[in-house]
């Protein structure tokens, strides 16, 4: 009955997150879940995409837009996240604290996916709540928690740095600006929202984990463009969803890479 109660909470969380993401980069208020397509609400008993295909009825009822998949893909994703962790921690505030930080990085995963932004209005709620984690879930203590910010954003700013002096002399060479960029001020805040959630010694291994599953990522990314003949030099890839996956790896499975490799 817990289970399925908490797949129930991750099912509106889901709906929720849908909703913002369709509205936040547009910079205008949040509405309840709308189509895409003409606007209009839906009625309440569509909020969810999950019910709404249930019902056989995953369209816009005034427009019949069809509902885009990633509603239904996210609200599944929210729902597992939130049984796997109550599973795992129990009723803990670990359990709650994890569970929120980990909505709150799905969010800006969609969003970095869709439209290559990583904006401040989801950034700071993070922020407070990884801060949380990291003091009340993983209980590593303040200095610890700030110390794995301070890496984290540091680490990445030195990146974003490098990355605007490679734009600088790729420009220069070819003589017309560079409107791509590797990394962006996003990516940095976001590095050190994710130190603040797993501490300094985690974000160099996070960061590690982002790299390489980036480079992965691209890699596959550019193959696939190429066979399809829509590959253009310099193309960037949105790098939130690598640095999220990190911290996902670290927050999930931090005590079993701390035995296996680390001997304790």
């Amino acid at each position: 009955m817990n289970e399925l109660a908490f797949a129930l909470i991750g099912l509106i969380l889901g709906a929720a997150i849908n909703a913002l993401a369709d509205d936040l980069p547009r910079r205008v208020r949040p509405e309840l879940p709308h189509c895409d397509a003409c606007g209009e609400l839906h009625h309440p008993l569509l909020w969810s995409a999950v019910a709404a295909f249930l019902l056989g009825r995953g369209q816009c009822a005034q427009c019949g837009a069809p509902f885009r998949l990633r509603r239904v893909v996210v609200e599944i994703a929210s729902a597992v996240l939130w049984v796997y962790l109550f599973a795992r921690f129990g009723a803990t505030t670990r359990f709650v604290l994890l569970a929120a930080l980990l909505e709150c990085l799905l969010l800006i995963t969609v969003i970095d996916l869709e439209h290559r932004l990583i904006l401040y209005v989801t950034v700071f709620p993070t922020a407070l709540v990884a801060l949380m984690y990291g003091l009340f879930g993983a209980e590593r203590g303040l200095s610890r928690t700030f110390l794995g910010g301070a890496v984290g954003f540091l680490s990445l700013l030195v990146v974003y740095w490098l990355g605007g002096l490679f734009t600088w002399l790729v420009a220069r060479i070819r003589k017309r600006p560079l409107s791509e960029v590797a990394f962006g001020g996003g990516d940095v805040n976001l590095a050190g929202v994710i130190g603040l959630a797993v501490g300094w010694q985690g974000i160099v291994l996070a960061l590690m984990i982002a790299i390489l599953s980036g480079g992965v990522g691209a890699t596959l990314y550019l193959i696939v463009m190429a066979l399809r003949r829509r590959y253009t030099l310099f193309t960037a890839i949105p790098y939130g969803p690598f640095l999220v996956f990190g911290a996902v790896v670290l927050l999930l499975f931090d005590s079993e890479i701390r035995r296996r490799f680390g001997g304790g």
